[in-house]
This record gives structure tokens, C-alpha cells and sequence, in this order.
């Protein structure tokens, strides 16, 4: 083919290529349209953030771990704190969840991390903690690391956790010249807008590793929230015996995820929350919650805001309301639409469209 044929073709096909342009234009406008109205960005994280209170100088988020614990609250003058991190296999989710929140809050710290005691369902997620966040403070159960037993010359009396996981936390806490504190009853954070107060434990040492649970309450604007870590009745008839009335709040953490073990009668009456937060796996192997539990919660009228059945969850507060906000459903599968978009950008541009320039030749009578 000679090279005027050639330029003679290619300036003949010019109106195809504009059109398929034009069409492949149109295909990813619509891509970028779901892709970002349904939220698709948020398929490139391990878990969906709840978003709607940003800004929110005081906001207790859930994070969905299945059958463990892990909550991030974020408290007046940015302060962040995050007590537990679920289960190895959540520890994904958990730093998604971190990182999610710091990209809205526009912060980057931890000031406040607290391991309650040393289940797995708890603490598993440590490494990716550790790994991945500055942490200014690390508050730990009253049980040395394997790591400590080894290395510390001057040690209490407490007894030694062999977790590898717990091991590698403390660890890397040493490394990182992190503040490491001891759970204890008495321990109070006290900063403009918000108090934290350790209520729990106040042995050395417990025969059964939840009661070593750190028991929390967090004051802020007004309101109060309790957290109980898997603290069992016995725990709860101690705090109700040093604490009383003072136990009131207006949102609870349920004790060991709704299990019978926790939750009694009389701790709940002193408590008298609002709300409760159930942090559980909708198919776990333990039968929680326990149907005794939520005959009683429902007994007193209080909301039972459950991760088994919100995902993450939120709460904040909205006008002295408090307020709780489960994650977005509507999330789009991000692989699924680029694969179509793929598809029909590849059959627009295979299609024989051939458009070709004709002069219309106005002839005079």
C-alpha cells in the first residue's frame, strides 16, 4: 500500500476512532460513577469504616472481629485509644480499620493501648498493632512475657503468660521505648474533655485469666462508658461492692460477648446502661450470646447494639443523644465491575465500526 493510501485511510477512519473514544469515555464514566457513589474505593481495604461521624471528638467504634474484642475510641484533643485487637486472623481487619480512622481524623497515634488480659480472642491481633502504629502507651495484664520472665531482674510476683503473641507485643514494646504500664485498679487518665479510670483488676493474681480483664470507664461529654473485658460475676460483685452507684453509665461493653458468665442481675441494675455493646460471632461454636443475657437486657429496655449483626458499629453523640451508626452494606465489588469495564472497552475497540467521510456534492439545475 502506497503512503498517500495509507494517510488516505487513516484520515477516512477518524470519525470511527472519535466514536469509539466517545464510547470508551461513556464506559469509564459510568465505572467511575458506581465505582465511587457505592463506595468501591473501600473493596481495597480488609473491612468497611463507619464514616458517618467524623469530625466527632468523641466516638467509640466496634470493630467486627468475630469472636473476640476490639474497640477504637477516639476522645477529645485527638487522643486515640484502642482497647484489644481481636484474634490472629482479625488482625488484618483491625489495622484496616486503624488506618481508615486515621485517614479521616487526620492523625497517626495511639496513645492509649490497652490489652485486657491475655486471650487470644483479645490480643491476637497484637502484631499488626505493634507493627504498623505508633503506640505511646501500652497498658498490659498483671502476667509477665516469656521474654520478661527471662530478661527482668527485678520482677513482681505476678505469673507468666507463654503466648507467643503476647511475647512478641511486649517485645516490641521494649524496642520501641513504649510506655508500658500494668492494668490496675486506681489508674486514672485525666486530660482536657475526657477521664479514664481503671476499676479493675486489683489482685496480683487470679486462678481464672479472664478476671484479670482491665475494667474501664471512659467519661466524656457528658456521658459515660463502662468496658468489661471478659470479667466474670465475681469481678462484677467486687466492683459493685468498692464502686456502688458510681458504676452508672449510659453504655456497657457486655462482658466475655454476652456469655452467662458475666452480665449478673445486680451488676446490670447498678449499671443501668442505655445501650449495650455485644461484641460476638453470629455463628460461633459457644452459643453466645446467652439467651439469659438478652432476656435481661430486654427485661430493662436497653438497646443491644451487636457487631453480629451491624458489622463495625459506631457511637457518638449528637445533642446529648447518644447515637449508633452500623457499616454501610453498600459496597461494591470492585473486581466484578473493572472485569466488565475491561470487557466492553475490549469489544468496543474490536467492533469493525468504520465510518467514512463523504462529501455531499451540491449539484446545480
Amino acid at each position: 500500500m502506497k503512503k498517500n493510501d495509507k494517510l488516505k485511510q487513516l484520515k477516512l477512519n477518524w470519525p470511527s476512532y472519535l466514536l469509539k473514544l466517545s464510547i470508551s469515555a461513556f464506559i469509564l464514566a459510568i465505572f467511575l460513577v458506581i465505582f465511587f457513589v457505592l463506595n468501591g474505593v473501600t473493596i481495597f481495604y480488609k473491612t468497611t469504616y463507619v464514616s458517618n461521624f467524623v469530625g466527632n471528638e468523641f466516638q467509640i467504634h466496634a470493630i467486627d472481629v468475630g469472636q473476640g474484642d476490639s474497640f477504637l475510641i477516639k476522645l477529645p484533643g485527638s487522643k486515640t485509644m484502642l482497647i484489644d485487637c481481636g484474634n490472629e486472623e482479625s488482625g488484618e481487619v483491625v489495622k484496616s480499620y486503624i488506618s481508615q480512622y486515621f485517614a479521616k481524623e487526620k492523625t497517626s497515634q495511639i496513645d492509649y493501648f490497652v490489652l485486657t488480659h491475655t486471650d487470644l480472642d483479645h490480643i491476637g491481633g497484637a502484631k499488626e498493632i505493634v507493627n504498623n502504629f505508633a503506640v505511646k502507651n501500652l497498658y498490659r495484664p498483671k502476667c509477665y512475657c516469656k521474654y520478661e520472665s527471662e530478661h527482668l531482674a527485678d520482677k513482681e510476683d505476678y505469673k507468666i503468660s507463654y503466648s507467643a503473641t503476647y511475647d512478641y507485643c511486649l517485645k516490641k514494646a521494649y524496642q520501641n521505648n513504649t510506655n508500658i504500664v500494668f492494668n490496675q485498679r486506681g489508674i486514672t487518665i485525666e486530660e482536657s474533655g475526657f477521664k479514664i479510670e481503671f476499676l479493675s483488676p486489683y489482685k496480683d493474681t487470679y486462678s481464672n485469666s479472664n478476671d484479670y480483664s482491665a475494667v474501664i470507664m471512659i467519661s466524656c461529654n457528658g456521658k459515660k462508658a463502662l468496658f468489661t473485658g471478659d470479667a466474670g460475676k465475681d469481678i462484677e460483685n467486687n466492683l459493685i461492692s468498692q464502686y456502688g452507684d458510681d458504676l452508672k453509665a449510659d453504655i456497657l461493653k457486655l462482658g466475655h460477648h454476652g456469655s452467662n458468665a458475666s452480665s449478673s442481675e445486680e451488676f446490670l441494675n447498678k449499671v443501668n446502661p442505655s445501650y449495650a455493646i455485644l461484641s460476638v460471632d453470629k455463628n460461633n461454636n459457644y452459643n453466645l450470646p446467652s439467651v439469659e443475657v438478652l432476656n435481661k437486657l430486654h427485661m430493662k429496655n436497653i438497646n443491644i447494639e451487636s457487631t453480629s449483626n451491624l458489622g463495625n458499629l459506631a457511637i457518638s453523640i449528637k445533642n446529648d443523644d447518644i447515637v449508633v451508626s452500623g457499616q454501610s452494606q453498600n459496597r461494591v465489588d470492585v473486581a466484578l465491575i473493572l472485569s466488565i469495564t475491561i470487557i466492553l472497552l475490549l469489544i468496543t475497540w474490536a467492533l469493525p465500526i468504520k465510518i467514512e467521510n463523504k462529501k455531499l456534492i451540491k449539484i446545480k439545475k
